[in-house]
């Protein structure tokens, strides 16, 4: 419905990537050892993602080395912010390659019961009798990993509230939570939680571990700094304004313009952005000394981030056959290097 509004508007064919964003904290590097220190012991992981960027926000380098040691199942967190055509195309994506998907909505535990389920379904536990099933969360800064922990223990106890004073399910389970924020980086150790007594159920909490830069892919740090995966002040707020700007107006997505009260759509960052700012100290009884462009680009990303500005998916969902052909490509495509191509051509990297 909103496609077809302001015909006239020409929004711009491309963006210049001139920031190459990346956020790599000294806590990371001492996570990632310990994570992998702690996987053989686990049975199964869960990778979560965030729906908003399915594939660029896959942590493809923690399970890379899984092979057949624990079962992986990827969770697309935050699903309640795509169309729900969309959030079907890419769990249909990810498991035609063979991985096991679901669509959550942690901070409303939406389809959170069924990870119990497939880690009690599914999985042959290493230790059943010692300790029971052993779960981990994997998965970059800020997608909802311990939302997604949290949620999972808040249904465990409502379950057993419903069961009554003779339940064992939570048993000798303690409610200690997992600290949730909705600032990157706040997870800085590998944490351990018992979920449940009968059946036991345990699970790692991890902090976000950041991908490695990729030289020839601006574009994908520009993502995971819109979905506030890496503080803003890296990129700086009106870059990231103006990359989510861009992507808005391509995606003829103009819920922007009711939102804020603006005219029509425009290309302009700085004209939004001090727009904004001039809104919010509108009922300011103080005198405006002058336009904070930065402080109007902050609101628009929150804005985004809170769901307000529309629901889109900033990565492309590739069908089946495209995959295939990619794969085709780049066992065809000489390596690159300064006589062949920038990169190879790939199938995205969460597949």
């Amino acid at each position: 419905a909103l496609s077809g509004r302001f015909p006239d508007f020409r929004p711009r064919e491309a963006f210049y990537f001139e920031r190459h964003p990346h956020w790599f904290a000294g806590h990371m590097s001492k996570g990632k050892v310990k994570i992998q220190q702690k996987l053989k012991d686990v049975d199964v992981v869960l990778e979560v993602r965030d729906a908003r960027a399915p594939f660029s926000t896959a942590q493809f380098e923690l399970t890379a080395d899984l092979g057949g040691r624990a079962q992986r199942l990827v969770i697309l967190n935050k699903a309640d912010l795509v169309t729900p055509n969309v959030s079907l195309m890419m769990r249909n994506t990810i498991e035609e390659t063979g991985l096991p998907c679901l669509l959550t909505n942690a901070r409303e535990r939406k389809n959170l019961i069924k990870i119990k389920n497939f880690a009690l379904d599914h999985v042959r536990a290493r230790h059943p009798r010692s300790l029971g099933v052993m779960l981990m969360v994997v998965g970059l800064p800020n997608v909802g990993k311990s939302t997604v922990l949290n949620g999972l223990k808040r249904i465990v106890f409502s379950t057993a509230n419903h069961q009554g004073p003779h339940s064992k399910l939570v048993h000798g389970v303690k409610r200690t939570e997992s600290r949730a924020s909705g600032t990157p980086g706040q997870t800085k150790q590998v944490s351990f939680f018992q979920l449940s007594n009968m059946p036991r159920l345990y699970c790692y909490d991890t902090p976000g571990i950041m991908l490695t830069k990729r030289r020839n892919d601006p574009e994908r740090n520009a993502k995971l700094a819109v979905l506030h995966a890496m503080p803003d002040h890296l990129a700086g707020q009106v870059y990231l304004a103006d990359y989510l700007l861009f992507r808005l107006n391509r995606a003829h997505q103009f819920q922007y313009v009711d939102e804020l009260g603006l005219e029509g759509p425009t290309d302009d960052v700085r004209f939004l952005a001090s727009s904004i700012w001039a809104a919010l100290l509108s009922g300011n009884t103080q005198p405006m000394v002058a336009c904070h462009i930065t402080w109007g680009a902050q609101h628009f990303l929150k804005l985004f981030r809170d769901g307000r500005l529309g629901k889109i998916c900033l990565d492309h969902i590739p069908g089946a056959e495209e995959i295939h052909q990619l794969r085709q490509l780049k066992a065809q495509t000489e390596p690159p290097g300064p006589w062949g191509p920038p990169c190879y051509p790939e199938a995205p990297a969460g597949l």
